[in-house]
């Protein structure tokens, strides 16, 4: 959880936005995206969420790692496929 710790000075991205940048692993992007949703539970009635996606070239790879361990792994898992021109 000290991984959530250190993301917690991040603003809320907005629907469309890649969300904020974190590492480059291999010829990968690694984004995150905090999002808000309601909780009665916590004192301030919302709990934030963090989404990790994988971009590469500008485009999205993969997303729903829930964390950063995670996402390094799967982004150096990654084949690199050849596009066609």
């Amino acid at each position: 959880m000290s991984n959530i710790n250190n993301l917690k000075h991040l603003k809320m991205g907005k629907p469309s936005s890649k969300g904020k940048y974190v590492v480059k692993a291999g010829l990968n992007d690694i984004y995150v995206l905090a999002t808000k949703k309601p909780d009665t539970t916590k004192k301030h009635g919302y709990s934030m969420t963090y989404d990790f996606r994988i971009y590469k070239n500008g485009k999205l790879v993969e997303k729903g790692l829930k964390s950063k361990e995670d996402a390094v792994a799967k982004a150096l898992t990654l084949v690199p496929t050849k596009q066609k021109a």
